[in-house]
C-alpha cells in the first residue's frame, strides 16, 4: 500500500508533464487523507518504517492544502461590486433555482458556462434583470460562455488564438469585457481607472490526453492576454476552469497572468461534484470554479453558493476596486 501511494505521489509531483499526475490533483485532499490513514495503520501494526514513509507522504500531499496564499489589496478605495460565476449544467430543463439565485443575490456581473441557445431561450428573467449583455452577433446561437451585467459593457470580444477541443465535453471561447460602473458616461477611455476588464473562461474538461493539452494551451493563452493588459487596470477572471486549485497549470495561470485567487485559501470548498445521491450528500469533488483578481482589487468576501440544480456550485465574491 505504501509503495502504491508513493508511486501515486510521485506522479502528482510531476503533474506538469504527466496527464495522470495532473488528474490526481483533482483529489489531493483525498490523497492526503489516504496517506494519514496509511500512517495510522502502519503505527497500529507496528511497522515503523512504513509509518515514517507514510508521514512524509502525508506532509508532501498535505502541505499544499494549508500553506498561506497571496491575497489582494488590503484596502481599496473605489467602487464595490459583487461578481459571480456559474456553470449552468447544459441539457437540463428546470432552471428555476438558478434564475432565482442569479437575480436575488445582489450580483453585478455574472459569468456562465454551458449556455446553449436552448438555455438562452429560458433565461428571459436574466435578460430582464441584467441590462447589459455581449452583442448577439458575438455570442452566436450557442454562446457556451455567457455574461450578464448590471455594469455597462463598453466592449465585448473573444480572446484570440485560443485552442478549443471540447469533443466529449463542454468548452467555449473566453469572453473579454470592458465595463464601466452604472452612471458613468459611455465615452470613457479604456485606460481610465474607472474601467474594469473581466474575462470569463471555460476550457474543455481534461477527459482525454488531447483535451488535457487543449485545456492547458487555452489557459496559457488567456493568462498571457491578461498579462498584456494596461498596467494598473483592474482585472477579474472567472469561470469553470476545469482545473483544481492544486494543479500546476492553475498555479502557472496565476503566475503568468499576475492575478490572485479570491478564495484566499489553499484549500477552497468543492465546486464541482456529482449529483448522484450518495456522492452528492457529501459534495465530494474539486474546486474548479474560480474567481481571480488583480492585486489592486480588495477581496472583501468570497463564498461558494448553494445548490442551484447544476453539478457545479456557483461562486461569488464581493470586491472593491482601486
Amino acid at each position: 500500500m505504501i509503495v502504491a501511494i508513493g508511486l501515486v505521489t510521485l506522479a502528482r509531483l510531476n503533474a506538469d508533464s504527466l496527464y495522470f499526475g495532473d488528474l490526481l490533483t483533482f483529489f489531493l485532499p483525498a490523497l492526503a487523507a489516504l496517506c494519514v490513514a496509511a500512517a495510522l495503520l502502519a503505527l497500529i501494526t507496528g511497522n515503523r518504517l512504513a509509518a515514517a514513509i507514510a508521514v512524509v507522504l502525508s506532509l508532501v500531499n498535505g502541505l499544499p492544502l494549508v500553506l498561506p496564499v497571496e491575497r489582494g489589496a488590503a484596502s481599496a478605495g473605489g467602487r464595490e461590486l459583487r461578481v459571480a460565476t456559474s456553470n449552468v449544467l447544459g441539457g437540463r430543463s428546470d432552471y428555476g433555482d438558478l434564475i432565482a439565485w442569479s437575480t436575488q443575490s445582489g450580483i453585478d456581473i455574472l459569468g456562465q458556462q454551458e449556455v446553449s441557445g436552448y438555455q438562452l431561450r429560458r433565461f428571459g428573467a436574466l435578460r430582464a434583470h441584467f441590462p447589459s449583455t455581449p452583442p448577439a452577433e458575438l455570442l452566436g446561437r450557442h454562446p457556451e460562455v455567457m455574461a450578464w451585467s448590471g455594469w455597462k459593457i463598453l466592449k465585448a470580444e473573444h480572446v484570440k488564438n485560443v485552442t478549443l477541443d471540447p469533443v466529449f465535453g463542454w468548452g467555449g471561447n473566453p469572453l473579454r469585457l470592458e465595463l464601466a460602473p452604472p452612471g458613468l458616461p459611455e465615452a470613457i477611455s479604456v485606460t481610465g481607472q474607472s474601467v474594469l476588464v473581466v474575462y470569463i473562461l471555460h476550457p474543455t474538461t481534461p477527459r482525454s490526453f488531447d483535451q488535457w493539452e487543449s485545456r492547458n494551451a487555452y489557459l496559457d493563452t488567456v493568462a498571457r492576454a491578461i498579462a498584456a493588459e494596461t498596467p494598473g487596470t483592474p482585472v477579474i477572471a472567472m469561470g469553470d476552469f476545469n482545473t483544481p486549485t492544486w494543479s500546476p497549470f492553475f498555479q502557472s495561470f496565476l503566475k503568468k497572468s499576475g492575478l490572485i485567487d479570491a478564495a484566499g485559501t489553499g484549500w477552497p470548498a468543492t465546486t464541482r461534484f456529482s449529483r448522484r445521491a450518495l456522492v452528492k450528500r457529501f459534495a465530494f469533488g474539486s474546486p474548479v470554479d474560480h474567481i481571480l483578481v488583480s492585486r489592486n482589487i480588495e477581496v472583501r468576501h468570497f463564498e461558494v453558493g448553494p445548490d442551484i440544480g447544476s453539478d457545479h456550485f456557483p461562486v461569488f465574491a464581493d470586491l472593491r476596486l482601486p
